[in-house]
């Protein structure tokens, strides 16, 4: 029988993610974790102490099996009177939240035990929190909102109030707990003299996600005091890094093996780790004509490649051998002799790109 050749068309459709990551400085870790029932819950804070006045903060996580499915409720008691708690009634397992707790004038000194209790179903874990409330020595100040999430490579602001009280005079400012390579500004100055300051924080791409407690310290003549709020990095993604390639061989059926020599554009301004590299069939034009007519075989060279900032590069130029690449082939069926002339089969490419 004559052998006729097939046309083949690759489409590419991209899986992709740049995750910006580097050495920094730690994020918070849990404190104290409580294991319920189906559920563990954790705080990265056992005690807090705030000022009348003043606001609270800490931040939590919650964990479940994948057998637990819905969301988890929350809830917080203990609070002392006159005091303010804020936080999510409803918390996605895994992703972190924040719980402030905002004291008032009328609010009692002394020593509570905050109950955070999270509840799926009928599985349900208590973990508790001392809060220290004491007076202030002369002025007090809130950052708001108790958190901000950001995605690395952008930046967020906080709301800074004082509340003088009996002080006139010019207060200092200092921002401590940012992430490495983080910076932060306030404005209007970093010495104010009136009761309301921005604090502004550049998150860059090289900074490590995860939370960090942000802390302002105001320094007056005779009196000093701090405000906390969290910040929340995420990593930053791109879903559509451009990544491509053909068989290297005209398909026919129980032909050559077609290789495919994947090309990866890195367009950003830092070196890319491709990993995950994958082929996998996707379908045919042609009735008839399925994908069970060919078969691929997976990428085997190295499971992690290094793409230059702002280049392009094929698995040949990387040295990656022919025999590594993935490839594709058209079986010899006495059914695709006809039916899958002239198909065009699609494919799809997948990857993981990783900013390093």
């Amino acid at each position: 029988m004559r052998m006729k050749r097939r046309g083949l068309k690759l489409l590419v459709v991209l899986v992709a993610a740049l995750l910006a990551a580097s050495v920094g400085s730690g994020a918070l870790r849990p404190t104290a974790t409580t294991v319920g029932v189906g559920l563990t819950l954790s705080v990265d804070q056992s005690a807090l102490g705030v000022t009348v006045g003043s606001q609270a903060v800490v931040l939590g996580t919650v964990s479940q099996p994948g057998s637990l499915l819905g969301s988890v409720s929350l809830a917080v008691t203990g609070a002392p009177s006159g005091a303010t708690v804020t936080y999510p009634h409803t918390v996605i397992a895994g992703v972190p939240f924040v719980i402030s707790v905002l004291t008032g004038a009328s609010t009692p000194v002394g020593s509570y035990a905050l109950q955070i209790t999270a509840t799926s179903g009928t599985s349900s874990a208590t973990i508790t929190v001392n809060l220290v409330v004491s007076l202030p020595t002369g002025f007090t100040m809130v950052l708001s909102p108790p958190s901000r999430t950001v995605v690395d490579g952008s930046s967020t602001s906080y709301t800074l109030n004082i509340n003088r009280g009996l002080l006139a005079g010019a207060i200092g400012l200092q921002v401590t707990g940012l992430p490495q390579y983080a910076t932060a500004s306030v404005s209007p100055s970093l010495s104010i003299l009136g009761s309301t300051a921005t604090v502004n924080v550049n998150v860059p791409t090289n900074v490590v996600p995860g939370s960090y407690l942000i802390t302002v310290k105001g320094t007056a003549l005779l009196a000093s005091a701090t405000a906390s709020a969290y910040l929340i990095v995420q990593p930053q993604t791109y879903p559509n890094f451009p990544i491509s390639g053909t068989p290297d061989r005209v398909l026919s059926p129980g032909g050559p093996i077609g290789a495919i020599n994947v090309s990866m554009t890195n367009p950003f301004n830092a070196p890319m780790t491709v990993t995950n590299l994958g082929v996998a069939l996707q379908s045919t034009d042609k009735t008839g004509c399925g994908i069970g007519n060919y078969q691929v075989t997976a990428y085997s060279g190295p499971a992690s490649l290094t793409i230059p900032a702002n280049s392009t590069r094929t698995l040949q130029q990387l040295g990656v051998p022919r025999a590594q690449w993935p490839q594709v082939q058209m079986l010899n069926l006495p059914s695709n002799q006809d039916a899958c002339k002239t198909a065009l089969v699609q494919y799809k490419i997948t990857a993981t790109g990783n900013g390093a």
